[in-house]
Order: structure tokens, then C-alpha cells, then sequence
């Protein structure tokens, strides 16, 4: 009697391959996780996502959708200062070294795995995990643009002005100030007339230029007869250093030629940290660079000498401000009942 061969094929079992041991394979995913395949699709990732973050690091900051993406990432990621483009240097190096301690894990994990990435071929044969990985990190970047624009169109979105329900009945403080001309000033001399109330300092260099276009532009879309009824008043934030030649020199220099426009400080600083502090200026000087602190505040006054809105530069009260003078101004002009 012959012992079967034990390399010998059985008749009809031609091309059939016997089962793989257990454990030897496991499927295409087991290969991906514990090959250089994983690795392939991390390090492109990788590579994917810190382009993108350069882009939001050093892309514009001004014009177009991109413009207006990088900035807000800026200020959401990396606490940006939009008033001097600066950003926190600490939060950008946590963004970019986060995911080079993921892949550094990886390849202390899977190390035979990593070192297969040092030729040409293991790139070639795992082309379809990096293609995965690009489209992932274009996905993500995709969806936070997609978030971003959404939001803003949302921003853009005013809800109807509001009116009596928001308006407050404020007195105006009484101390004596001075204007840009050297003349003497006070809030009461303007009984009658709508006022537009802001606060201004002249070395400011970033929120300062955006309150002088926005008043430059009010006076622009008001026609002259209810121009007319407008008064200006900047309040200096910057009351120790500033004298009237310089409020003058920096009213001509900003286009401020309305003859109700006055530019005022206090016969002494204590008196006009008292006026900003009543009417609720927040002024804060950094006493390592000398800039002082302050937001972009806007006061509608009435006729009758009272304080009737409080708004600021955002979109929103952008719209409410013009509403709100207008409606002021209208009632300005109302005959006595």
C-alpha cells in the first residue's frame, strides 16, 4: 500500500487555495490597521492638516470669503486680537503639535510598520489611504467653511429694530469741558438737538479709525435737513495728554468738517475719567505699550437732553444706530402736542 503524497492536489480541486491559518490575515481591514497602510493615511492627514492650519495662520485677513474665514478662525483658535492682527503663539503651537503626537504614537505602536514608509512602493501600493486621508482634512476644512459662511450669512440676517422696547432714560453729566476749539462745553447746550456721543483717543490706531468712517459715513446717508439737527461729540480717552490743538488737528485730519462736531476733553483729566466713567466709557491703558483699551461705543441722545440708546460696531447695532437716529431725528422735528 502507497502513502498519499502529501503535497499531491485531489482531481477537480485545481486553483483552489487551502484556508489561510487563523490570525494569518484577517481581512483587509486588519491589514490596514496593523500595516503601513494605517501610517500612509495618519501622516497624510498629517501633512493635510497642517497646510490647512498654515493657511488660517498666515493666510488674508481681508477680502473675500477666505478673508473673512481666516479671520474668524483666528479669533475662535487662536485668541486673535482683531484690533492689532496679533495672534497667541501658545494656542497656534498646541494646534500644530497635537496631531505629530497622535503619529508619534502610532509609529511607536506599529514600528516594523514605520519604517516600511522609507520606500517609494509602500506610498505606491497605499495610494488609496492617503487619497482617504486628503479627503478627510478637505471634508473637515470644507465643513468649518461651510459652518463659517453660514454664520455669517446668519449675522447679516437684522432682526427688526426693537424701538421703545430697548430705549432708557438716561441724564447726561453736567461738568464743564472744553472742545476742540478751546471753547467751553457742556452736554446741556445741546438741549434740542439729537446728539451722537462716542469716545476717541488721538494715537489710537485701530478701533479709533473704524468709529471716525462709521460717523463720517452717518453723516454722509443723513440729507442735509435732518443733518442738520445732528450733534457730534468724541470724548477723549486719552484726557492727560490730549490738548485742543491736537483734538483739532486730528478732527481735520479724520474729515470731521460737520459744524456740530465737537471733539471734548475735561479742564482736568480727573474731571473727564469722571464723565467716561458715568457714562460707562471703558478705557483700560496697557501700561507696557501705552494703548489703551476701549470699545467702540455709540450714545443716541434726545432732544430732551437724555440718553436713549447704547450700541457698538457690531453688524446688528450698525443697522439699529441708523434706524434709532433717524427715528430720534423725526422726533425731533414732531410739533408739540
Amino acid at each position: 500500500m502507497s502513502t498519499p503524497d502529501p503535497c499531491s492536489r485531489p482531481r477537480g480541486s485545481r486553483g483552489v487555495s487551502p484556508p489561510a491559518p487563523s490570525g494569518a490575515g484577517g481581512g483587509a481591514p486588519a491589514r490596514f490597521l496593523t500595516g503601513p497602510g494605517l501610517l500612509v493615511f495618519l501622516l497624510t492627514a498629517l501633512a493635510g492638516y497642517e497646510g490647512f492650519l498654515a493657511v488660517t495662520i498666515f493666510g488674508p485677513t481681508a477680502g473675500g470669503w477666505l478673508g473673512d474665514f481666516v479671520r474668524d478662525f483666528q479669533l475662535w483658535c487662536y485668541r486673535g486680537d482683531p484690533r492689532t492682527g496679533g495672534l497667541s503663539w501658545l494656542a497656534v503651537s498646541v494646534m500644530m503639535a497635537e496631531p505629530l503626537f497622535v503619529v508619534g504614537v502610532a509609529a511607536l505602536l506599529w514600528r516594523a510598520a514605520f519604517l516600511q514608509l522609507g520606500s517609494p512602493r509602500t506610498w505606491r501600493a497605499h495610494a488609496r489611504a492617503a487619497a482617504a486621508a486628503l479627503a478627510v482634512i478637505a471634508g473637515g476644512a470644507g465643513g468649518l467653511v461651510y459652518y463659517a459662511r453660514t454664520d455669517a450669512v446668519r449675522a447679516l440676517l437684522v432682526p427688526p429694530f426693537p424701538g421703545e422696547r430697548i430705549r432708557v432714560r438716561l441724564a447726561l453729566p453736567d461738568t464743564p469741558l472744553v472742545d476742540q476749539q478751546g471753547g467751553s462745553f457742556q452736554f446741556a447746550d445741546l438741549r434740542g438737538r439729537v446728539v451722537l456721543v462716542t469716545g476717541v483717543y488721538a494715537a489710537c490706531t485701530t478701533a479709533c479709525p473704524e468709529i471716525f468712517r462709521e460717523i463720517n459715513q452717518l453723516l454722509a446717508e443723513l440729507p442735509a435737513t435732518e443733518r442738520a439737527g445732528l450733534s457730534v461729540v468724541a470724548l477723549s480717552l486719552n484726557p492727560e495728554y490730549e490738548t485742543a490743538e491736537l483734538m483739532s488737528r486730528v478732527a481735520a485730519a479724520r474729515g470731521l468738517t460737520h459744524p456740530e462736531f465737537r471733539y471734548v476733553n475735561g479742564r482736568a483729566p480727573a474731571a473727564m475719567h469722571d464723565v467716561l466713567t458715568r457714562l460707562q466709557f471703558s478705557a483700560t491703558r496697557n501700561p507696557q505699550t501705552g494703548v489703551i483699551d476701549h470699545a467702540n461705543l455709540f450714545l443716541l441722545v434726545d432732544a430732551s437732553g437724555h440718553i436713549a440708546y447704547r450700541f457698538t460696531l457690531d453688524p446688528r447695532h450698525r443697522a439699529w444706530l441708523r434706524t434709532g437716529l433717524r427715528a430720534l431725528l423725526r422726533e425731533s422735528h414732531a410739533p408739540a402736542a
